[in-house]
């Protein structure tokens, strides 16, 4: 039998998980209709003006890294979910677990090097064979190995805020900004150009998987040990929860500011300031558990707009990819010259526009067909040998 996502769902995974899936697009698609850069620097064009700043400014200080680490989070809790339930059933979790994390693995890396190199599936396929060799763990183990896991990933990503800051060296490689007319044409071109721009994501994606064991598998391994351990004790079914929010939330929000304030006394297009995504890292995970505080107890509402937003969740995974296919396609091949022209406003309203649309066509195809489309795939490759054993 297969396992069926229905039984003993917990609501309020599926309603943070809805707004974290909505959340992480406010960010990507700066990186999806502009140049890399356009994702941390504000004014990273000749047009850019106080509405940039004012934008960037909300994302450093409510969006960056926050709902990265929401995310991160939930896919903890997704592994230790499912194997309890296979484990309830008398069903041998490990081998199913991996074969679902295998495939995740192989949609993560077509998704990176054909679609968008941002993917992040593929990381979290490779923390996840680590993560469940732990799930066994007791809570207090699953904290002290996360957070030390996120203090390895800080000091791996701080040497180049060091080494910024002492050189003087541009150790990002920021490039030269603004753009002119001239470099975003040619960049523009490059871009609408599938060959290029899959050769493009390739290198890149190829890059990240290389470095993905100094820096980002160990923050998102050591958030998804936490999940779990919230998990463990109850966190996501407690009405109290929200007690949690005002000094986890003030905790994170305080240091995004003071992380911002840097980016803007050094200059947010200077090396130092690019250096700093590792220094914001660290405001994600408290204010994400504070943010999943205020959600928990709103679970349970029978309102239209918490109900739309779980089932948005509960298709995460297709709107995910359809978030990056959708946008890479229309800014490439369907308006190619739009790429590269927007300012941070424009397309924050883009966003605006997108969100209402997936939180309407999830919550028509949940209540009417079921399951997700790439859900229902992707659980088919993972289980689909599960009745012949």
């Amino acid at each position: 039998m297969q396992p069926t996502s229905a039984q003993n769902r917990i609501d309020s995974l599926d309603l943070i998980r809805g707004v974290a899936i909505l959340g992480i697009y406010i960010m990507n698609i700066y990186s999806m209709t502009a140049p890399d850069i356009a994702y941390s620097v504000p004014r990273w064009h000749e047009a850019s003006g106080p509405a940039d700043d004012w934008v960037y400014l909300f994302q450093s200080l409510f969006v960056e890294s926050r709902f990265m680490s929401l995310f991160s989070l939930l896919f903890g809790v997704g592994l230790a979910v499912q194997w309890d339930r296979m484990a309830q059933r008398g069903t041998a979790p490990k081998p199913w677990i991996k074969r679902r994390l295998g495939w995740l693995l192989v949609i993560g890396l077509l998704h990176g090097f054909f679609i968008w190199f941002g993917d992040v599936l593929a990381l979290y396929a490779l923390c996840g064979f680590f993560v469940i060799r732990h799930i066994g763990d007791s809570v207090r183990r699953l904290v002290s190995t996360g957070i030390v896991f996120l203090l390895i990933g800080q000091l791996l990503l701080g040497y180049t805020l060091f080494g910024s800051l002492m050189t003087g060296e541009n150790l990002m490689q920021v490039p030269d900004l603004p753009f002119s007319q001239e470099a975003l044409a040619e960049l523009r071109a490059a871009n609408s150009d599938l060959g290029e721009r899959t050769l493009n994501n390739i290198t890149e994606n190829a890059f990240m998987l290389m470095v993905m064991p100094f820096i980002t598998f160990w923050f998102s391994t050591g958030l998804m040990m936490i999940g779990i351990a919230l998990y463990r004790v109850g966190f996501f079914n407690n009405p109290n929860a929200w007690r949690w929010a005002l000094p986890l939330w003030a905790l994170g929000f305080l240091w995004g500011a003071g992380v911002t304030g840097l980016r803007y006394w050094w200059g947010p297009e200077s090396s130092a300031a690019q250096s700093t995504i590792s220094l914001m890292m660290i405001a994600g995970p408290p204010m994400a558990i504070g943010y999943a505080s205020l959600l928990v107890p709103l679970a349970k509402s029978g309102h239209w707009l918490i109900t739309a937003l779980r089932n948005t969740g509960k298709m995460a995974f297709t709107l995910y990819l359809s978030q990056s296919t959708l946008t890479v396609l229309f800014f490439s091949q369907i308006a190619p010259g739009l790429w590269g022209t927007l300012n941070r406003l424009e397309t924050l309203l883009i966003v605006a526009v997108i969100t209402v649309l997936q939180i309407g066509i999830a919550h028509v195809w949940i209540t009417r067909i079921g399951q997700g489309p790439l859900e229902r795939l992707w659980r088919w490759l993972a289980f689909r040998r599960m009745n012949s054993n």
